[in-house]
């Protein structure tokens, strides 16, 4: 029994431009998978070394991993990625309403992990995550609910 494939229509119902800002090319640069393997295996140690109270050592390795994997992704192609549905929904986290709840999300979230304070932790991650719930209602209209 096979049934015939319908066209889905746009993942993102306002268009972008084949030319994006800085912001949104930091942005497909960041949601790369190289960048993404460098970004993961730091947030593991700042974290620890965040939790251990030395964010010397956190903030130093943060930013040469930052740098190294920037350079590993420096051939990216990002007019192409923001193209692809992965890169269309990426762009999603430089709308300011999504930047803003991150934002405040990752102070806490820094804070809370230098003090021990797992309120201020919990409160950050929600801040982050609500960030990504703002976002998902601009994806499509089917996540806006009923109407």
């Amino acid at each position: 029994m096979a049934q015939a494939v319908r066209e889905i229509g746009p993942v993102i119902e306002t268009p972008y431009a084949t030319q994006y800002n800085w912001l949104q090319k930091y942005a497909l640069m960041r949601s790369h998978p190289r960048k993404l393997y460098f970004d993961t295996a730091a947030l593991l140690w700042v974290v620890n070394y965040l939790w251990h109270g030395r964010w010397g050592i956190a903030l130093t390795l943060w930013l040469v991993t930052n740098v190294v994997s920037l350079i590993a992704v420096s051939d990216v192609d990002v007019n192409k990625m923001g193209e692809t549905i992965y890169g269309k929904i990426i762009l999603l986290h430089v709308k300011p309403s999504n930047v803003f709840f991150h934002w405040v999300g990752y102070v806490f979230l820094v804070q809370g992990l230098l003090s021990h304070s797992t309120q201020s932790i919990l409160i950050g991650s929600s801040s982050i995550l609500l960030g990504h719930l703002v976002g998902w209602n601009q994806v499509h209209s089917c996540f806006k609910g009923k109407k």
